[in-house]
């Protein structure tokens, strides 16, 4: 294969793999919101709980202002 067809190919591959990064950001902090959470309920701190819950009511609402 001469260069040219190597070059497409790899163009196309860097393409493509954008596809499978969309919400990459959103589930990487709802990956971490989770584990936090498991934390506290595994670890019982009621400080920890409360803030933890605070956290995820401050992550929904500006969800919920960024989707208007």
């Amino acid at each position: 294969m001469n260069p040219s067809k190597y070059l497409l190919l790899a163009i196309l591959a860097l393409g493509s793999t954008s596809v499978f990064a969309e919400g990459g950001a959103e589930r990487s902090k709802q990956f971490w919101q989770a584990f936090r959470e498991d934390q506290v309920r595994l670890h019982g701190d009621d400080n920890q709980q409360v803030l933890a819950e605070r956290e995820r009511k401050a992550e929904e609402k500006a969800r919920e202002v960024a989707k208007d």
